[in-house]
C-alpha cells in the first residue's frame, strides 16, 4: 500500500510499519523522524503534522463579561449617570422641600429608566417575570434569611449611630420630609424594590450568569447593587443583602421573591426600625 506525503512516498508493510521511501527532490531515502529529507532538507511533511497544538490561553473573566455580556456595563452606568443627576439635582434646588423633591425626582427619573430597559430588554426579563418563584424552596428560605439580616441591619445600623458622630439613622427624618405613611411605602420600599431587582438581579445578574459562574455573577452584581448606593459605612451590610436576593433570584429563576425580599426589609427599615431610635 502507497502512500505519497509531501512529494515523498510511504511505504507500509503489512504489519502497518512505516518503512523509508525517497525524496522527491533528491531521490534519497527519507528517514521519517524528521520531517525533512536529511540529504537535501527538502520537507515532506507540513509543519502542523509536525508542531503540537499550541496552548490557547483561557480568556479571563472580564473577557468573557465583554465578549457574552457587554450590556451589563450599559445598565450599570446608565443607573450610574441617573443617580449624579439626582446628586446635581439636590445641589441646585435650595427651600426645606429639597429632600422630597429630590425624592420625587430620582422615583420618577428611575422609574422611567427601569420601563425604557425593560422595553429594550423584555426578552430577557420575560423568562423570569414568567415564574412566580415561591413555588421553590429558596423563595420561602429567603424570607427566612430576611429574618436573620433585620437583626443584624439593626445591630449595625445602632453601632454606626453610637460609634461614628454625625452619623444618623436616616429613618428618623422621613417622617420630617412630608410624604407621609403611603409615600414613604411608595418612594422608599415599593419603587426601589421593583426598580432595582429588575435592574441588578433581573438584567445585570441574569447576564453575568450566562458569562461567569453565578456565584461569581452574583457577587459582582451584589457589588455594584453596593456601589450604586454611595454609602461607605453601609457598603458592608447592602452588599451581604445583595447576595440574599442574588441568590434567592438565582434559585428560584423568578424577581418575585427578590422583589417582596426587598420591599418587606425597606419596609421593615422605616417602620420598626425608628421604634428602637427614639
Amino acid at each position: 500500500m502507497k502512500h505519497k506525503r509531501m512529494g515523498g512516498e510511504i511505504i507500509r508493510s503489512e504489519n502497518g510499519v512505516e518503512e523509508t521511501g525517497r525524496c522527491a527532490y533528491c531521490g534519497a531515502r527519507l528517514n521519517y523522524a524528521f520531517y525533512f529529507c536529511l540529504s537535501c532538507a527538502t520537507p515532506y511533511k507540513a509543519l502542523a503534522d509536525v508542531l503540537p497544538e499550541p496552548i490557547r490561553r483561557a480568556p479571563t473573566e472580564s473577557e468573557l463579561i465583554r465578549r457574552k455580556a457587554p450590556k451589563v456595563w450599559v445598565v450599570f452606568w446608565t443607573y450610574a449617570v441617573v443617580l449624579l443627576v439626582g446628586v446635581i439635582f439636590h445641589a441646585l434646588i435650595e427651600g426645606e422641600n429639597d429632600v422630597l423633591y429630590t425624592l420625587i425626582f430620582m422615583s420618577a427619573v428611575m422609574v422611567g429608566t427601569t420601563l425604557v430597559f425593560e422595553v429594550i430588554y423584555w426578552r430577557s426579563l420575560v423568562v423570569q417575570l414568567k415564574q412566580v418563584g415561591f413555588n421553590r424552596a429558596a423563595g420561602w428560605l429567603g424570607l427566612l434569611l430576611l429574618g436573620a439580616l433585620l437583626p443584624l441591619n439593626l445591630g449595625y445600623t445602632y453601632f454606626l449611630t453610637h460609634a461614628f458622630e454625625g452619623v444618623e439613622f436616616w429613618g428618623d427624618q422621613l417622617h420630617e420630609i412630608g410624604l407621609g405613611a403611603w409615600g414613604n411605602f411608595v418612594v422608599i420600599c415599593l419603587l426601589p424594590a421593583i426598580t432595582e431587582e429588575i435592574a441588578f438581579r433581573g438584567l445585570i445578574q441574569h447576564w453575568l450568569q450566562t458569562a461567569i459562574k453565578p456565584w461569581r455573577a452574583m457577587v459582582l452584581a451584589s457589588a455594584l447593587f453596593t456601589g450604586i448606593h454611595l454609602t461607605v459605612l453601609g457598603a458592608p451590610y447592602l452588599f451581604l443583602v445583595g447576595m440574599v436576593l442574588g441568590w434567592v433570584k438565582w434559585k428560584t429563576g423568578s424577581l418575585y421573591p427578590s422583589m417582596v425580599i426587598h420591599l418587606l426589609h425597606n419596609w421593615a427599615v422605616i417602620s420598626l426600625f425608628p421604634l428602637f431610635f427614639n
